[in-house]
């Protein structure tokens, strides 16, 4: 699982996530994290 920056948007890994105390961005310090979403796409079906 990846998230992207705010601010610098750069991908960030867990495991960089590990190395910085809290919640926020090891290149510029930012703390709002985004979740990468996967490229699959789910279709409802409504009748």
């Amino acid at each position: 699982m990846s998230y992207i920056c705010g601010n610098c948007k750069k991908e960030i890994t867990i495991e960089s996530l590990k190395t910085v105390s809290g919640v926020k961005c090891p290149y510029c310090g930012y703390r709002v994290l985004y979740k990468v979403r996967p490229p699959i796409v789910k279709k409802i079906m409504c009748r």
